[in-house]
């Protein structure tokens, strides 16, 4: 259902807001249009398949909710340390968070994953690519 919502929205957004132009001259709302289609076309076939099939009964306890749980908190706290505590805090965050919601991860396993991730991103963004990214925040300054 959410990608029939969000294909119609960049659907309808795109075809009534910007020019649609054609195959060949095409407009600044020919690609969100198409891509918005094929989005909303999956979700209808995804919706379809669901309602033909026949479903088994779902056994909760078989959820990883620790992992459910865990990464959109890694990736929310990504996001909302970055700017005030920079990449080096920011990437060990996620990174420690995504590690412990792997079952069977130890406590110690986690912090060295997270610290080797952390320095091998470090020196890829920022020293090899030159990305301009803060290594340090504006709290931590």
């Amino acid at each position: 259902m959410l990608f029939i919502l969000f294909g119609g929205w960049f659907c309808g957004s795109a075809i009534l807001g910007l020019p649609f132009g054609s195959a060949f001259r095409m407009g600044s709302g020919f690609f969100p249009t198409v891509v918005g289609g094929m989005l909303l076309a999956l979700g209808a076939v995804i919706v379809i398949n669901g309602l033909v099939s026949q479903a088994e009964e779902i056994d909760l306890s078989a959820v990883p909710w620790r992992a459910v749980i865990l990464f959109p908190v890694g990736l929310i706290l990504f996001g909302a340390a970055m700017r005030p505590l920079g990449l080096l805090i920011a990437l060990l965050a996620l990174c420690f968070c995504s590690a412990m919601a792997v079952k069977g991860m130890t406590l110690f396993r986690a912090v060295l994953l997270s610290a080797v991730i952390t320095a091998v991103c470090v020196a890829v963004f920022s020293f090899a690519l030159g990305l301009n990214l803060p290594l340090i925040g504006d709290w931590l300054r």
